[in-house]
């Protein structure tokens, strides 16, 4: 089990700070300011630890950003295993839970795509709207 630990690949996108910043993770400056801006924040999961830290910060709506952080992800890593990816998410209305899964399969072509709610833990942490790409590499 130890093995695949650092192989496995985890990230999200939020679509709003508030739920950060009512948490004590983000100021309220960084929340306005991704507000105002229209910025969607990527949190990469550091497979080593488990530590979670911003990484890509990407502007605009939800059906703009989706396509272009799973296009991110996936060619982030060469030699992603195509048999299982996970698409995450925390309340996602159908069109864009669809748009998420189909920009999956144009771009790694998967046996399986499994579609998961996070937990309510995780959501009331992220809030709305909030998803995410997990799969496994093989390097």
């Amino acid at each position: 089990m130890l093995e695949i630990k650092s192989h496995s690949h985890a990230s999200f996108i939020l679509d709003t700070l508030e739920f950060l910043k009512a948490g004590g993770r983000c100021s309220a400056l960084a929340a306005f300011g991704a507000s105002l801006f229209s910025l969607k924040v990527s949190i990469e999961v550091n497979n080593a630890d488990a530590s979670m830290s911003p990484g890509k910060k990407y502007r605009g709506g939800l059906s703009k950003v989706m396509p272009e952080y799973i296009k991110d992800q996936l060619f982030k890593y060469k030699n992603i295993r195509k048999d299982r990816i996970f698409f995450t998410h925390s309340g996602l209305p159908q069109e864009l839970v669809d748009l998420g899964v189909k920009t999956i399969k144009e771009l790694a072509d998967p046996e399986e795509i499994c579609v998961t709610r996070a937990s309510c833990t995780i959501s009331s942490h992220c809030g709305p709207n909030c998803f995410g790409v997990l799969f496994i590499d093989e390097d």
